[in-house]
């Protein structure tokens, strides 16, 4: 019953696409706080992604749950991360990262097929708290060992 129900509200999700006037994905707002706003759209034109950040954090320190939810379109024996961090468009941040590698599954998702719903659950907690101020954005893409994006991903994180 829950896939059945997964795959209606993921294929309403794209009917909202190809019929959309932008043709992109809406904006999810996903925290909304005195100190932080964190919003994030799917940059993959077939999939959107679902995430969620609970609760939201007035300071960078309060302790987080992250939720990341996405039905797999190819299967992902290898996969690589890269995200860029930026804010005013300069790059203050890059990371590339795998993982998942051959005979070194560091996550349970590794080793997923085709159709499968990947859920990753975790938490967070920062030991500092910089004062930051502006709007700082992430691009995440995820890709597979055939060079497949398996998720992407565009956040602005803007600390008031």
């Amino acid at each position: 019953m829950l896939a059945k129900t997964l795959v209606l509200i993921l294929s309403i999700a794209q009917v909202h696409w190809v019929y959309s006037q932008d043709g992109h994905w809406p904006d999810h707002n996903m925290c909304l706080s005195d100190r932080l706003t964190v919003s994030y759209r799917s940059c993959d034109p077939l999939q959107d992604v679902g995430f969620t950040l609970l609760p939201c954090p007035d300071k960078i320190s309060d302790p987080i749950k992250i939720r990341l939810a996405l039905i797999l379109r190819q299967h992902v024996d290898e996969l690589y991360s890269s995200a860029v961090l930026m804010i005013n468009d300069d790059k203050i941040w890059n990371w590339d990262i795998p993982l998942c590698l051959p005979n070194f599954p560091r996550f349970t998702f590794c080793g997923s097929r085709r159709g499968e719903l990947i859920t990753i659950d975790s938490s967070y907690k920062s030991k500092l708290d910089p004062p930051l101020k502006g709007a700082f954005n992430l691009n995440l893409h995820v890709t597979n060992q055939d060079g497949f994006q398996i998720a992407c991903v565009n956040a602005t994180l803007k600390f008031h």
